[in-house]
Formats: structure tokens, sequence, C-alpha cells
């Protein structure tokens, strides 16, 4: 029977029989029956189909489709693995589905759901309850306190079969700016008004696997989540700030994940987040004109540093970074916003004549994230403690107080 959250032991991720209608290998039907399915460790549902093959099965080329009850359209599998041991009467076939995530549905509309949190921040051992602006509650309960250990989610957030990750939207981006890379929200199984399934969806929203980089939040800060994640769902209530925040997410979420790939990408990356924030509050916070936007005499460091400056920004912004301070110094005592532009301009056109060395680079991607970071707090109004990323030495979780005045 399929459940919203259902582990194994060996692995920790769901696992559990779908019951289907038919089964179609090639020219052969089978069904009703039940297939075993598992997520694997980037998310995606894998199906064991070995049942339906001869023991002496080699190809994988078999046009396999399955059918769920109620559904007139079949959905098409691939073949992804096939192998066979000699004291097994059948072989091991996998299989997963063309297209993901997918609705299964009973009826449309929704009053509660459960689902499971894949690749969540790492929590501490307490279940963790964010409310959003509308009241919608958002339950999660970590299953272990590692990263990226799955979490069960049950929230009383009303869902639509036709698009169920639209209302989803505010938590998911939440909770990408909290873990600084995808998680992923699935597995779901939605309840109607007398507690009957409405509908289910299989799969996932995008993941990122791999190890995290330090960003804003650790365990140290976990019970202030609930105050940000209010003020970050009363922000994107407004389309427009809405808009601006998903795109400074994706900016900032692409350039943590580049860091470990290429340093030199996470710095535009960066860059790109820090862009999109600052147009954003020039032109709908502080007031100003599209003239003064597009002047192209104006440039980006003298930009970010009057976004940050409507804020009210206060503390010395390279406190922590003592390479950057050192160039500063070499260089006329140029600002961390100069600095910043600096870094992108060679990095983008090339210099010969410069050649950063690898901590310079690395305080420029952190500084560069940490002024993204402000000024997302900045935007939604958020003014208490978070982990300071600029430290990369010493003890880790070391916080700070947002360096901005202006609510």
């Amino acid at each position: 029977m399929l459940t919203p959250c259902q582990f194994s032991e060996s692995d920790d991720l769901p696992s559990f029989y779908i019951p289907v209608a038919e089964v179609r290998v090639d020219e052969k039907k089978f069904g009703p029956t039940e297939i075993p399915m598992i997520y694997d460790e980037g998310g995606e549902p894998v199906l064991s189909i070995g049942k339906f093959f001869p023991r002496d099965f080699h190809a994988l080329n078999s046009t396999v489709e399955i059918r769920f009850r109620g559904d007139d359209e079949p959905w098409p599998l691939i073949l992804t693995k096939r192998s066979i041991k000699f004291e097994q009467d059948e072989p091991e076939v996998e299989a997963q589905f063309t297209r993901l995530p997918f609705v299964l549905e009973s009826t449309r509309t929704s009053q509660r759901f459960e689902a499971v949190l894949f690749n969540a921040p790492k929590f501490i051992s307490k279940p963790i309850i964010l409310i959003d602006e509308t009241g919608s509650e958002f339950n999660i309960s970590p299953l272990k306190s590692k990263e990226g250990s799955p979490c069960l989610v049950t929230s009383n957030l009303k869902l639509d079969a036709d698009d169920p990750f639209r209302p989803l939207s505010t938590i998911i981006d939440f909770l990408t700016f909290v873990k600084g890379s995808h998680c992923g929200i699935g597995n779901l199984f939605a309840f109607d008004e007398s507690d009957s399934v409405a509908f289910k969806l299989l799969g996932f929203s995008r993941i990122d696997r791999g190890d995290r980089e330090t960003n804003w939040f650790d365990i140290e800060i976990q019970h202030l989540l609930p105050e940000i994640f209010l003020l970050f769902s009363k922000a994107s209530a407004d389309k427009m700030t809405k808009r601006a925040l998903r795109q400074t997410i994706s900016f900032y979420r692409a350039s943590n994940v580049s860091r470990s790939h290429s340093l030199e990408m996470s710095i535009i990356g960066a860059h790109g987040a820090l862009e999109a924030m600052v147009n954003f509050v020039l032109s709908f916070r502080a007031g100003w004109s599209k003239r003064l936007l597009d002047d192209r005499s104006i440039p980006f460091s003298e930009k970010s540093r009057a976004a940050c400056s409507y804020f009210g920004m206060r503390s010395e912004v390279l406190e922590h970074s003592p390479e950057l301070f050192k160039l500063s110094k070499a260089r006329n005592s140029i600002d961390v916003f100069e600095i910043i532009s600096f870094f992108r301009n060679k990095l983008v056109h090339q210099d010969e004549k410069f050649e950063p060395s690898g901590l310079q680079l690395h305080e420029a991607w952190l500084i560069s994230q940490w002024l993204v970071e402000v000024l997302v707090f900045g935007v939604i109004g958020y003014r208490g403690k978070v982990i300071d990323r600029r430290i990369y030495g010493g003890w880790r979780g070391t916080t700070c107080e947002i360096p901005l005045e202006r609510t």
C-alpha cells in the first residue's frame, strides 16, 4: 500500500508498493498488481519490475507502460538497469518514469497534505512549525538530525491537483534560501474534507545533490526560523517582491552549488544574485527612476552601495575578510562594493596583470553571498541574528546581527 512516509531501514529513502491496474511489456499485459518502488538518492522514483520479465531477459529496449486505476492514459517507463544472480528465479529490472513529478488524481482539491521533504537542511531532533502569512502551518518532523535526512511535512495548506506546486512555491523558495540549494518536496498525499485521499503526487520538486556550503543558517538559529519564514511569506505575498526574491535566490543557489566546481563561476553567480536584489531595492523601495537605473555612467558598485545605504547598513563589512582588507588598502582604500565589482569584471573580461590568490577569490565569494543574504533580510524586514558566513576560520556557528537599521 502506498503511504506518504514509509521508509526503508537501510537507507532512509521512501519505499512502498504502488497499486496499478495494468502493466504492459511489449505485447504482454499483467495486472492488476503492485509494484515495489523506492526513491533514489536524487529523489527519482525507481520501480522494480523484474517479475514481469523472463530470467533470460537481456535487452533494455522493451516498451513498458503502466496504467493506474481510474486513469485511461498509460505512463511510459524507461528501463534503467538489468541484472541477474544465479540464485534468483527472476531478473532484477529497474525502470523510471519518463516525466516527473506527476499527479494521480481522485478529486481535484484538498484540505491538508502529508509529504516528504527530501535532502532537508540540518535540523535538530525536535520538530519545527512554520506558519505563513495566511495562517497555513507546515509541521516539519526530521527523522534524523544529519544533513540531507528526509523529513515528514504535514500541512493544512489547501492544494489543487491541477497545479499543486503553486501554493507550495513560497515554502520551497524559503527552504532553498535556508539551505542555499534545492531541497525537494514530493511523495505528497493530499486529503479532502472527509480525510480521504484527494490526490497523490509522485516525484519531487528540484533537488541538489552533494554537501551544501555554509551560509546564514545552521542549527544554532533554528529557533528563529518561524519568525523569518513569517516575514518571508508576508513579503512574498506581493507579486513583484516574490519575483525578485525568487530570481535572487535562484542565482544565490546557483552560486552555492557551483562553489565546489568553479570558484570563479560561483563569484559570477553571486554577482548575478546581488544585481537582482539591488535593482529591485532601488526600483521598488528606494524610488530610483528607470532613467537613473539605466544610466551607464553610474557603476554597479555605486548602485549596490546605494541599495545597502537605503536600509542603513552599518558595521565594518571587511572585518572578517583580511585578504580583501589588504587589497583595499593597496588600491586607495576602495570599499567592499568596488571590490566585488572589481573581481567580477576581472573574471569576466580577463586581465593578464591581475592574478588573484585563492583566498582573495574565496573571500570575495563569501562577502558577495553575505551581502545578498543581508539585502534579502532587508527586503523582508528581518533584523535578528544569522550565521556569519564571512568567517571561514575558527569555530563554526558564529552569528552576527543583520547590520541594517531601517525597517
